[in-house]
Formats: structure tokens, C-alpha cells, sequence
């Protein structure tokens, strides 16, 4: 049924959600109704596709499926969307998950300034503007199982907000505006607010999906959990390693091996030390 986008939910694991109206609103459930068939674009009150549109802000209100229980059945491709088409055709640079200090919540791929960047999956444009948070020249795409696809960095914009596009659709040209340091796309995918690993559904070596369709739960988040683990300490004036390790009731020894530091080391201040 790769027709189908399917979800599974139970009573008691919507009550686990921090937010659990909006899900249930959102997504509906086996109990409600069962099956909804897969969107296009004369079909836009399907809510998880029109859901907290917003032209002004790239990341939509979001619902953290970490604590989920439940489990949601996505197609990335079907029958009235059945194309797939890489966002440019440069190798994996950088993969998804920690950078030091911050998390990279996607993949950059290699391209030159000016190449053009394709638009994944069949969608439509909900961002299209320069990004102050790092991304600079940011699209992002809704598709009509409720994902969404970042593309950043770019040179120039091709497409503008609402504009409806096909897998492969150009969207932009490749560039380095924002926080970066050469031309490469920055490209995310994110369900409901919550990134994915793009390798997880891209195989980027060979150009084509990992599947056709995706279980999301829990556990494809629980990167989310090792964050709220972790903690961070920005070195201030006359501090010493010895100072922060007592304040976070921890050793030094455990802070060096965190930050991958000796003991003997000179700690900078507004140096963020990992210290939990």
C-alpha cells in the first residue's frame, strides 16, 4: 500500500506527548478512521500538509516525537508522487550529529557556487528568504506527507513562497551565504519540527532512497535525549578547570577526556568546555 500514509496511534501513548492535542489533531489515528490516502495538491486541508504554515520563520512550531509512543507509517515516494531526485549531485561532506559544541541537525553536500539544487520531493515552497540563524539563503519545501526539506546556503532563490514543484524541480543555485565557510549545500529533512538523519532515508553515494518509506518513533529521535543530557559551560574570567569541574560537581579528569583537553591545557574565556 506505498499509496498510503499510515498512523498508528493508541490513547494512552498521545497522552505521553508534551503536547498532545496538537498531535492528535495533526495526525489522525487508526481508531478515527484509519487510512488516509496520499495528498496532492488540490487536496490541501490535509493537516499534517498545511499544517503551522509559515512564510516568516523556517522552523515551524514543533511536536518532540522523542517522547513519543506511537509510530507514523511515511512514504517518501508513491503512486501520485513516485519521484525522488538528489538536491545536487556532490559528495557527502558532512554527516548529521554533533560539531563540538552545537548539533548539525543535517548533511552538507558538495557543490560550486552557481550550480543548481533540486528540489527532492514533490511539494510546495512554505520558505524562500535569507535566514539570520546561519542558514542564509533558505528554502524550504512541504511535502505532502507532512516532511519538510531544507536546502541552504544558496546563492539565489528560483522558486518563490506557495509555488508548487515536482522532484527535481530547480529551487535555487548553490552558494555560501550565512554561516559558512565555502559553497556546499546544507540540506535537511525534518517531520513535524523534528530533523531526520538525511542518510537514514538517502543513500547519497548512489543517488537513490534507502526505502520507499519510513517507520517514524521514538527511537529515530533519541538523539534529542543525549542533547538535554549533555551540558555546556562557557568559560568566563579567572576561571579554572578545577572551579567549573567543583560548580557541575564533576572531576577534572572528566571534563579533559569530554573536551578531549589535558589537564595542563590553557582554557580561553568564552571557550565552551562540555562538562556533563
Amino acid at each position: 500500500m506505498k499509496h498510503f500514509l499510515l498512523v498508528i496511534a493508541s490513547a494512552a501513548s498521545v497522552l505521553a506527548f508534551a503536547q498532545p492535542r496538537r498531535l492528535a489533531e495533526i495526525t489522525p489515528s487508526v481508531s478515527e478512521g484509519a487510512i488516509v490516502p496520499y495528498l496532492n495538491p488540490d487536496f490541501v486541508e490535509f493537516k499534517a500538509f498545511t499544517w503551522a504554515w509559515d512564510h516568516n520563520e523556517c522552523h515551524v512550531d514543533s511536536i518532540d516525537l522523542s517522547l513519543s509512543t506511537d509510530t507514523i507509517h511515511l512514504n517518501w515516494v508513491n503512486r501520485r508522487h513516485p519521484e525522488f531526485h538528489m538536491p545536487v549531485g556532490g559528495e557527502l561532506r558532512s554527516q548529521f550529529g554533533w560539531r563540538r559544541y552545537r548539533y548539525h541537525y543535517g548533511v552538507d553536500l558538495k557543490l560550486n557556487r552557481g550550480d543548481t539544487v533540486y528540489a527532492a520531493f514533490d511539494g510546495k515552497i512554505r520558505y524562500a528568504r535569507y535566514n539570520y540563524g546561519g542558514y542564509g539563503n533558505l528554502v524550504v519545501v512541504r511535502h505532502y506527507n507532512g516532511a519538510e526539506t531544507y536546502y541552504a546556503h544558496l546563492s539565489k532563490f528560483l522558486v518563490d513562497t506557495n509555488d508548487y514543484v515536482k522532484a527535481g524541480t530547480p529551487i535555487g543555485l548553490g552558494g555560501s551565504t550565512g554561516r559558512s565557510t565555502g559553497p556546499h549545500l546544507h540540506f535537511e529533512i525534518r517531520y513535524l519540527g523534528n530533523a531526520i538523519n538525511p542518510t537514514d532515508i538517502i543513500n547519497f553515494e548512489t543517488g537513490e532512497l534507502v526505502n520507499e518509506d519510513m517507520d517514524i518513533h521514538s527511537d529515530v529521535f533519541k538523539y534529542k535525549k543525549e542533547m538535554r543530557e549533555r551540558k555546556y559551560h562557557r568559560v568566563r574570567s579567572g576561571e579554572t578547570l578545577s572551579a567549573i569541574a567543583r560548580r557541575y560537581h564533576t572531576s577534572v579528569n572528566s571534563i579533559c577526556r569530554l573536551n578531549g583537553i589535558r589537564s595542563t591545557d590553557i582554557i580561553r574565556i568564552g571557550q565552551n568546555l562540555r562538562v556533563r
